[in-house]
């Protein structure tokens, strides 16, 4: 299937940007990433379910055919900074209110993806083979994804992302930053069917505006 890339490349704005809010009782960090993935049914599991346990979604987007892709995001370093910070992301595909497919994943706050700040395709053309290379494998030479999403077949994208730290603009404005984002598309094994990196700018204001998202779709 084609993916509309505007949305998902867009969507990484929004994504990265978003700081996660922890409530009093950490719900989405509470348990391990097996227990809250083991946790949710697809098919079964209600989007009106996980409402009620994480909370509304941190963000909220749209696959090309008009799924929703609801996205938890929670960032917690244990009782009084006990542990290192980490930020837990549940991302479930939605058909109508009951979850089609759903993933949940957790690595450091702040976590960049600095092995794209050269955008070296070809250094990754060595390392992903479309068709061989799967999802395990890939971690285990890039190290954990920033974000999860979904295609309409409920098919995992893998999204690594690295953005450059601008100064400040005179006036205290942030300017656009340029970020480059790398896309792995897998299919029903986990395996990559084909991947791409995109070169984009970003500023503060896009990646906290939620419907930034679906305007510049167009």
């Amino acid at each position: 299937m084609k993916i509309t890339q505007t949305l998902y490349v867009i969507a990484v704005i929004g994504l990265a940007g978003c700081v996660a809010k922890p409530p009093a009782v950490p719900a989405l960090s509470a348990n391990t990433v097996s227990a809250t993935q083991s946790g949710i049914i697809d098919g079964t599991t209600s989007l009106t379910g996980l409402i009620q346990q994480y909370g509304v979604p941190s963000r909220t987007l749209w696959s090309p055919q008009g799924k929703q892709i609801a996205v938890w995001m929670q960032n917690w370093a244990g009782p009084q900074g006990q542990q290192a910070a980490q930020t837990t992301q549940l991302t479930a595909l939605i058909n109508g209110d009951v979850v089609e497919k759903h993933w949940v994943h957790r690595y450091p706050v702040g976590m960049q993806n600095s092995f794209l700040s050269s955008d070296s395709k070809l250094h990754l053309n060595k390392i992903i083979t479309k068709g061989v290379s799967t999802e395990t494998g890939v971690i285990a030479r890039l190290g954990e994804p920033r974000n999860y999403l979904f295609d309409d077949d409920g098919n995992k994208i893998m999204m690594y992302v690295w953005h450059e730290n601008p100064l400040m603009a005179q006036g205290g404005a942030t300017p656009a930053r340029k970020m480059n984002v790398l896309l792995i598309c897998l299919d029903s094994h986990n395996v990559v069917k084909f991947f791409n990196i995109e070169q984009l700018e970003g500023s503060d204001g896009i990646q906290s505006d939620p419907g930034s998202a679906f305007s510049l779709d167009t």
